[in-house]
């Protein structure tokens, strides 16, 4: 717990577009874990016939479950395009235009996310 308090001081002494991408970056990374283990559960119950399969997708056939789309689709958006950035920048020597990426690929975010409501909802 001392640990887990010093990293979060640490981040709020040092606040800027970079760590906030470094600390979502994780975030979004524990949460995509912890969606595998709902989407196995979830898909687990097709070993107990077509009734149960049916039973248990359909609890996500509602407005609730269609935000929790979207935020997935938001968070695996947001992973995916700061591991490019980060990848690019590791790779290409792009250390100098770091934050102009971060904003790119913060961009890409938003234009997928307006065109990902349309998809969902």
């Amino acid at each position: 717990m001392k640990t887990l308090r010093k990293i979060i001081n640490d981040i709020l002494w040092n606040i800027n577009a970079c760590i906030l991408s470094f600390t979502f970056h994780r975030l979004t990374g524990i949460a995509l874990v912890l969606f595998l283990f709902l989407h196995i559960w979830t898909l687990s119950a097709v070993f107990q016939g077509p009734h149960a399969f049916e039973k248990a997708v359909s609890k996500f056939n509602n407005p609730i479950g269609h935000a929790m789309e979207y935020t997935l689709f938001l968070a695996v958006t947001f992973h995916l395009l700061n591991g490019l950035r980060i990848t690019m920048v590791e790779l290409l020597a792009l250390a100098p235009q770091q934050e102009k990426l971060l904003w790119a690929g913060l961009l890409v975010l938003g234009i997928m996310g307006l065109y990902g409501i349309t998809l969902i909802f």
